[in-house]
């Protein structure tokens, strides 16, 4: 194995552990304060560790023209991305709408492949069908959707929300690899996530929303989802930054439903299905046959 797929691998996995402990713990949260307040106060407590990273290592890249600018947009498309998956997640039903969203890893290796020129093998492009398909089926519960699939199409809701968050969030990935190809990432990352937290406080102003926390017990589980989600989004930026795997970083990133679904079965008791089992071994697979590659 070539020292960039190490990288590619490990960044991928670090995305996955960071993002599927951080679901975990917002579960308590978004039931108690919402998805708004959630959402801004883990990108705000994100800043922390990564202004504290970049005080150890102060490097400013330099900056052309339009990179500051660019810098905005992706903040604020980081932001708003999530805002309609929410909002569809709270009119559908999770079990059909999960694993449209999850798809966004299936769509920024085509449209890496396309636009970056990025280049699998065919080992590789095998192993991201297999890890894919795990994706897929570990989002997927059988029995809601055998249910939710009884309706007529023309009343499922919350599709069209998720759809323009799977296919935002997937031009987003592309644009933050591009753009984080070979440079300093943390300083890039930091004011990224900056313009996120400002974007998220002018939607509250907006639509007159509060983002005040009233239940301090909560504020330790917002620091974990906090540290996290910005772990996650440091390992991805890492990866983007030194490798040219983008479709590997990304589809290892995407399977962050593994360690969600092992701590809520260990501190939950929340029950494995066969199909998820099955849908690990999938990941697993793909894993090991694009460390071999």
């Amino acid at each position: 194995m070539n020292h960039f797929l190490l990288i590619a691998i490990l960044s991928g996995l670090g995305g996955m552990v960071g993002w599927g402990a951080a679901d975990f713990f917002a579960k308590k949260t978004i039931d108690t304060i919402g998805d708004l307040r959630t959402l801004f106060w883990a990108q705000s407590i994100g800043i922390v560790p990564l202004l504290a990273l970049f005080l150890v290592h102060p490097t400013v890249p330099h900056l052309n023209h339009f990179d500051p600018l660019f810098l905005v947009l992706l903040g604020a498309v980081s932001a708003l991305s999530y805002l309609p998956l929410y909002a569809g997640f709270g009119k559908g039903e999770v079990s059909l709408l999960s694993p449209i969203f999850a798809a966004y890893s299936v769509v920024v290796v085509i449209l890496a492949a396309i636009f970056l020129n990025a280049s699998l093998t065919a080992t590789q492009v095998s192993a991201i069908v297999l890890v894919a398909t795990g994706i897929l089926l570990l989002s997927t519960d059988p029995r809601e959707l055998r249910q939710t699939l009884k309706v007529k199409a023309s009343r499922i809701k919350g599709v069209p929300q998720v759809l323009s968050a799977m296919l935002m969030y997937s031009v987003w990935l592309v644009f933050l690899d591009k753009f984080l190809s070979g440079k300093e990432w943390v300083f890039y990352l930091l004011i990224i996530r900056i313009f996120a937290a400002l974007t998220l406080i002018f939607y509250s102003l907006a639509t007159r929303q509060s983002l005040r926390v009233g239940n301090r017990s909560l504020w330790k589980f917002l620091a974990i989802i906090g540290v996290f989600d910005v772990g996650a989004f440091s390992a991805v930026s890492y990866g983007f930054s030194h490798t040219n795997y983008i479709g590997i970083v990304t589809v290892l990133s995407a399977t962050f439903s593994i360690p969600t679904m092992v701590l809520a079965y260990l501190f939950l008791k929340e029950r494995i299905t066969r199909l998820q089992i099955g849908a690990v071994f999938s990941v697993l697979a793909g894993v090991v046959l694009v460390s071999i590659s």
